[in-house]
């Protein structure tokens, strides 16, 4: 059991520091990055299932006074939501308390918020890592990112980029088209449109020039007008925590269904004093769960 004693702390029992070298705390709560790709949601209960269900996909010509034709509705997989405790405490003693002259070098409340915040992003983050892994799957049985993804009634489709791409004005034009004529689950077209670019931190520059470039940024293509800007794509979300390459990258959609993190417990703090042992503890804990219940969620570069 790992404790703070004044030993720990023997340059904070003199007011002698100049500056106190540290993380930053600050503000841990809105620099999620989990946030910027993710929709939060509350659960309800100790769990939570998607189901999935399919109409028709078209309607039939009927000639005048025949009847009409039977439709009917296609069940497809159950995604559930079951939510993991994350936590932490802290224990210091009562003679590091009193002699510490800094009382920043503790700051056990917000010291143990941000390791907890940084913890929902590692969480959040190993979905993208393991986009393309049979060993995460889905609802459907198959990973994030598949060329197999099934529908209800019948057939599969593919939120994977068939021939993988670097990033590129071509890229971003091929895989909004794949978008934009994905199916929905009764196996029409989904009407669905790209929204935010996510990706490796060391992708972070070429991104900023392809969305943000109002004419084409290749070399010699001076007059040519970027359409990928014209998308209105927002914001990239470039996540440092997305360190197992530096060429995959996704596309996140408007579906209704998005990459979603869903609490349970949000983070509760706790503090109190063992006065056998004339310690303070101090804890934080939460529950939550985070995936996705459709994969048209996002379309997936494995390059």
């Amino acid at each position: 059991m790992s404790t703070v004693f004044s030993g720990s702390l023997w340059q904070a029992l003199k007011t002698t520091l100049g500056k106190i070298v540290t993380d930053s705390t600050d503000g841990v709560e809105a620099k999620a990055y989990f946030k910027k790709w993710m929709k939060e949601m509350t659960m309800a209960d100790a769990y939570e299932d998607d189901a999935e269900y399919a109409g028709p996909a078209y309607a039939s010509y009927t000639a005048e006074g025949a009847e009409l034709p039977t439709v009917g509705l296609d069940q497809g997989y159950t995604k559930r939501y079951i939510p993991r405790k994350f936590g932490a405490k802290l224990i210091v003693t009562r003679e590091a308390m009193r002699d510490n002259k800094y009382p920043k070098i503790i700051d056990a409340a917000k010291r143990l918020k941000a390791a907890l915040y940084n913890s929902m992003d590692i969480d959040a983050t190993d979905i993208l890592i393991n986009a393309t892994s049979t060993s995460y799957p889905g609802g459907d049985g198959l990973p994030l990112a598949s060329a197999s993804h099934t529908l209800p009634a019948g057939g599969t489709w593919s939120n994977l980029m068939a021939t993988p791409m670097s990033p590129s004005r071509a890229a971003v034009i091929i895989a909004t088209s794949a978008i934009r004529k994905l199916p929905g689950h009764n196996g029409a077209y989904g009407h669905l449109q790209p929204k935010k670019v996510v990706c490796p931190t060391e992708q972070w520059a070429i991104w900023e020039e392809l969305i943000g470039s109002a004419k084409a940024p290749e070399p010699g293509q001076f007059n040519a007008v970027n359409v990928v800007n014209k998308l209105g794509l927002e914001e990239t979300c470039a996540i440092p925590w997305w360190d197992n390459t530096t060429t995959n990258y996704g596309i996140v959609t408007d579906c209704d269904s998005p990459l979603n993190f869903r609490w349970r417990d949000k983070p509760e703090s706790a503090t109190w004093i063992e006065n056998s042992h004339q310690v303070s503890y101090y804890s934080i804990s939460a529950r939550w769960a985070c995936g996705y219940s459709d994969a048209r969620c996002i379309f997936f570069v494995n390059a």
